[in-house]
């Protein structure tokens, strides 16, 4: 079965917290793709990861980009409360108003949920459909 939701402890307000990700829903995730792809570094060494070209496509993006990147995958992410999982942004506004001002704990946020959501583009790539001589 297909994983969809992460938990990760980070600190926020100076205490640990819990979040919650959710992976991008199929279109997020393509324009996800699309946005890195189009800022990649035009060379790689062997063995790139993902991980080591998000710095240099993060500091290529445009203001717009960006915040359009944290908004969709800030939207997929909640914070474990007393009361349960509170959204950290709802229809684009803050719910949880803790993570308004604080511009680290957002971007180590969108950094995990774009780098697991774009993790299966990356690993196991292949069609688990049989071969078409195979389907008769």
């Amino acid at each position: 079965m297909r994983e969809i939701h992460k938990t990760l402890t980070l600190s926020a307000g100076g205490e640990a917290r819990t979040f919650r990700l959710r992976k991008l829903d199929a279109f997020s995730g393509a324009q996800l793709l699309q946005l890195i792809r189009k800022h990649l570094p035009k060379t790689q060494e062997p063995g790139t990861t993902l991980a080591s070209l998000i710095d240099p496509v993060f500091l290529s993006l445009s203001p717009e980009e960006l915040r359009s990147l944290m908004t969709s995958c800030l939207s997929c992410t909640e914070v474990l409360l007393e009361a349960g999982y509170q959204p950290l942004l709802q229809q684009g506004e803050w719910s949880w108003p803790e993570a308004e001002h604080d511009s680290g704990l957002c971007l180590k946020l969108t950094l995990e949920e774009a780098l697991w959501s774009l993790d299966s583009f990356f690993t196991g790539v292949g069609s688990t459909s049989r071969p078409a001589e195979a389907q008769a």
